[in-house]
């Protein structure tokens, strides 16, 4: 490394830049960007399909108690192989 004692040189343009190279703002209105956000068409329509499918209910009453009604008359039969293919995730 050399050192030439060239140590005014720097102190000077750093005094320089100090003295008038700093502006500020009038206010703060002129810093200020407001945030914009613009959805495409697609998520236009998502968030439509969306909004409409945290609307609708998680449980459908009417399929519940059909189904409910048939367990309590006995009617509802299920079979053996069903049930098999859904615990190894497996359909025949």
């Amino acid at each position: 490394m050399i050192i030439n004692g060239n140590v005014q040189a720097v102190a000077g343009a750093y005094s320089v830049s100090a003295a008038g190279g700093v502006k500020r703002a009038a206010s703060a209105r002129e810093i200020e960007k407001s945030d914009e956000v613009l959805l495409s068409h697609e998520g236009q329509s998502f968030s439509s399909m969306l909004q409409k499918l945290q609307s609708m209910d998680d449980v459908r009453g009417e399929k519940v108690q059909n189904l409910s009604a048939k367990v309590a008359d006995g009617s509802y039969n299920v079979s053996n192989e069903n049930i098999a293919a859904s615990l190894l995730g497996v359909r025949f």
